[in-house]
Parts: C-alpha cells; sequence; structure tokens
C-alpha cells in the first residue's frame, strides 16, 4: 500500500471514510473486507504514481476541487433563475465539501480519481449547456413546455420504485425521462420521432464500453443490482444532483462530512428549479400528453423541497422493512463503491454506517413532514413493496385511481409484455444480511420505532434470512 499511504492514514480525519488499512488481526477476514472486483489495466500504473504524490501533499492533477468548482462557476451568468445569492453559495459550498471529500480520501485509486472528476466535470458542462440553450429558447419553451402534476415516486432504494417506474412508463400518454436523454439532452427529441433511434443511444453505448474496458467488471457487478443502460428510463433526480456536481453512488467515498452535509436540505431549491427548467425544455419538444413520472430515492430526503417547488405533484412512496432494504442497499452500493478503493482497504461494517447516513432519511424525512401536514394526504400514494410484487399492475391501477388517472387497455397490454419480458429474478438472486454490514437490529428499531410501528415492520423473520428480494427492482 505504500509508505505515504500509511502515514496520511494516521491522521484522524480518515475516521470519517468507511475505508481504512486493515490490521493484521483483520486482514484475513475477506467477508469483511472483500476484494476489488475490478482488475484495471497495468497501462494505468502512472496515474498510481499521481495518486502517490497526491496522498504524500495532499493534491495532484488529479485532484478534484478547483476543477470542480471551476466548472459550476463558469454558469455563473445563467445562475440567476435557479435561486438567491444565499441558496446558490449553499449549493456551492456543497460541491465543494464533495470535492475536498474525494480529494481527502486516501483509500481512492488514481483511475478512480480520474473517473470522478471527469464525470463530475461531465455532468456540470452538461448543465451550463443547459442552461444557456434554455436562455437562448426562453420564448418557445415557456410558452409549449409544461411540467403540471408530475407523478413522482419515491422512497428508500431497493423498494420496489424502479419496477414501478418501468411498468408506469409503458403509459402511451406518459412521459418518463431515458438515460441517454440525461446523459446527452440536447439537441432535444422531436416530437413524433422514434426514441429508440436516436443517435445519442450509440453515443451512451459507446461511453459504456470505454467505461466497461477501463474497468472490466465494473459494470457487470453493478448491473446484476440495477439494470443500467442507455434506453431503460432512469432515476431523474440522480441525475439532476450529478448536473449538479453532486454524485450520489460517489458519496460515501466524499466521507462522513460531506455526507452530513448531503443530507441537509438548503441546496435543493436550485436542484430542483434546475430539474423543472430540465424538464419543461424537454416537454416543450417531446411533450408528455398526459403527465411526466418522475422517480429517485432522493426525493424523499429533500421531500418538503419537492412539496414547495411541485406543489401539485402526485407523489408515490415505496415501502419494504429496513431489515431486508437496507443490507440490500449496502450491497448495491459496495457495487459501485469498491470498484474505486485500494485492494483490501474496503471495510463492510464502517461502510454501512455510511451508507445508512443514505439510506434513513429517505423514510424519516417523507414521515415526518407528513406528520406534521396531515393536509397533503390526498396528493400521496403508500405502495408497499409486498402488495407491488404480488399484483404489479393492480398495483399501477390503484395508482391511477387513487390520482384520477385512466389504464387503457394499449396500456394494461404493454405492462404485461414488460413482465413478461423482466420477469423477476430473471438476472439471479443474491444472499445479504444485517449480520454481514454489522447493523444492530435493536437499536435501529429503537432509533425508528414509530416509522417501523405505523407500516407493521419488524424484526422477527429478518434476522436470519439468507436470501432477501431479487434484482433489478
Amino acid at each position: 500500500m505504500g509508505h505515504a499511504a500509511e502515514s496520511y492514514a494516521d491522521t484522524k480525519v480518515l475516521a470519517g471514510y468507511y475505508q481504512h488499512f486493515p490490521t493484521l488481526s483483520e486482514a484475513g477476514d475477506c467477508e469483511r473486507f472483500p476484494r476489488n472486483h475490478v482488475r484495471y489495466s497495468a497501462k494505468f500504473k502512472p496515474l498510481e504514481w499521481l495518486n502517490a504524490l497526491h496522498m504524500r501533499i495532499g493534491r495532484s492533477p488529479l485532484s478534484t476541487e478547483h476543477a470542480v468548482l471551476a466548472a459550476y462557476d463558469s454558469a455563473a451568468q445563467y445562475h440567476g433563475c435557479l435561486g438567491t445569492t444565499d441558496e446558490l453559495t449553499t449549493l456551492r459550498s456543497t460541491i465543494a465539501a464533495m470535492a475536498r471529500g474525494l480529494d481527502g480520501n486516501p483509500y481512492l485509486l488514481g483511475i478512480a480519481r480520474l473517473l470522478m472528476k471527469r464525470i463530475l466535470i461531465s455532468r456540470l458542462n452538461t448543465r451550463r449547456t443547459i442552461l444557456k440553450f434554455y436562455q437562448a429558447n426562453k420564448p418557445f419553451i415557456e410558452s409549449r413546455g409544461r411540467l403540471r402534476a408530475p407523478l413522482i415516486i419515491t422512497g428508500c432504494p431497493r423498494t420496489g420504485s424502479t419496477l414501478l417506474q418501468r411498468l408506469m412508463a409503458e403509459d402511451p400518454n406518459a412521459r418518463s425521462p431515458f438515460t441517454f436523454e440525461m446523459e446527452s439532452p440536447l439537441p432535444p427529441m422531436i416530437e413524433g420521432t422514434d426514441p429508440l433511434a436516436d443517435p445519442r443511444i450509440a453515443q451512451a453505448n459507446d461511453a459504456l464500453k470505454v467505461l466497461a474496458r477501463t474497468a472490466p467488471g465494473f459494470l457487470e457487478k453493478f448491473s446484476e443490482w440495477h439494470l443500467w443502460n442507455a434506453t431503460e428510463y432512469e432515476e431523474s433526480y440522480i441525475y439532476m444532483l450529478g448536473h449538479n456536481g453532486l454524485s450520489v453512488m460517489d458519496a460515501p467515498n466524499a466521507g462522513e462530512v460531506f455526507l452530513r452535509a448531503f443530507t441537509e436540505l438548503a441546496y435543493h431549491g436550485p436542484v430542483l428549479r434546475y430539474e423543472r427548467l430540465f424538464f419543461t425544455l424537454l416537454d416543450a419538444y417531446r411533450p408528455a400528453s398526459s403527465h411526466w413520472i418522475l422517480k429517485a430515492p432522493n426525493y424523499a430526503f429533500a421531500f418538503p423541497f419537492v412539496i414547495q417547488e411541485y406543489p401539485d405533484a402526485r407523489v408515490v412512496i415505496t415501502h419494504r422493512n429496513p431489515f431486508i432494504s437496507l443490507p440490500s442497499v449496502c450491497r448495491l452500493l459496495e457495487s459501485w463503491c469498491i470498484a474505486f478503493t485500494r485492494d483490501r482497504c474496503f471495510d463492510k461494517h464502517r461502510f454501512a454506517k455510511l451508507a445508512s447516513m443514505l439510506f434513513t432519511p429517505c423514510f424519516a424525512v417523507p414521515f415526518q413532514f407528513r406528520r406534521a401536514n396531515p393536509d397533503k394526504t390526498q396528493q400521496i400514494f403508500d405502495c408497499m413493496y409486498d402488495e407491488l410484487f404480488a399484483d404489479p399492475i393492480g398495483m399501477v391501477k390503484r395508482i391511477y385511481r387513487f390520482f384520477d388517472l385512466d389504464v387503457t387497455p394499449g396500456f394494461e397490454q404493454r405492462m404485461h409484455r414488460y413482465l413478461h419480458n423482466n420477469r423477476q429474478g430473471k438476472y439471479g438472486r443474491h444472499a445479504y444480511s444485517l449480520a454481514e454490514y454489522a447493523i444492530d437490529p435493536e437499536a435501529f428499531l429503537e432509533n425508528h420505532r414509530d416509522y417501523m410501528s405505523h407500516y407493521g415492520f419488524k424484526l422477527e423473520g429478518v434476522v436470519n434470512r439468507k436470501r432477501a428480494g431479487s434484482l433489478q427492482i
């Protein structure tokens, strides 16, 4: 691991990361300290020399903070429509906190720093081009585009929200964003064209192929848990946060200091206004006949701002016993984060504590908001995981009835076809457990007793569960 890394690892600040160099007594614990499943090419060795320099002096060409903030500031002339000076300053400070967290993490590989830096800058550059395009075409976009009463799906990850979004996106009268149009939104798709013939699909697939060659095994492992490709309907708010310099999947790599800032609420106003602007732009050129379907777990920990920015939103909150979904979330995030970590430094026990910081607000914030605002009941529907998977189409019909929407015969036929082509367990199943991540169920139950009791979630029958759930949800 190198003397530079060892000396760096002695500093107290590293207690805030999930990785650490295992002691001699821990080194043999392969379950707690798994190997990195990605085997990077030897041609990236020079990046590790730069990485050693970075760890020794705290900066190098791989450093992120200055470059990311410069990319954010390059759009300053267009920021006025997104929020007040104070709100935008808070957003910028949160971006800086993430970049500093990544720069301060000595357990990251050199190639990981390079990839994260490029992705963050690329997303921020997309934001600048969107804001510039919007200003240049504002009369047309604002006269034609609309984002009224969107149907927003949120809740904790691994609770069925992906299945629900992709089923609802089969509604020919609705619109849900494709991966490729959030990665490369311009030029926007035009009404009447075939979205599956869009040239950006090939571009996005080429980019994925480059990533697959750069990090062999990375996409294969991640796709076991979440099918990610150019033509799938994807998580809108995760992409909107990305456009604003905040990577949800890389958040654990930025450490506990950043995660505490990330779970605060103040920066969400500008991001949600950017999202509204973004989808209004897309709708102006290819409108939804009825409504937009947006989905992401991260809407949940921004819940008060979501309701404020979308007062007419129709919201579906998905629920599943956290004793099952939390270790599943840990495994999902592990499949991403371990790929960027020095071999044998990934500590599952420490990782679960940081992953829990992302997980807990996804049920706690909406729950607390609803208790304080009972008048919002009519715009929020609770979708229980077991009921969804027992009868997916029946659940969609219940949601549509609740919001006074129609499930047409054509829509129902398309949902049947989707389910036939994407059967539960099609990509295999995985075992995961609370014990694997050293999650204390009694402490969790005590800390969140009101939520657990309200939805009837219990510990019985879960602690010794060896197989929990299926993939692609």
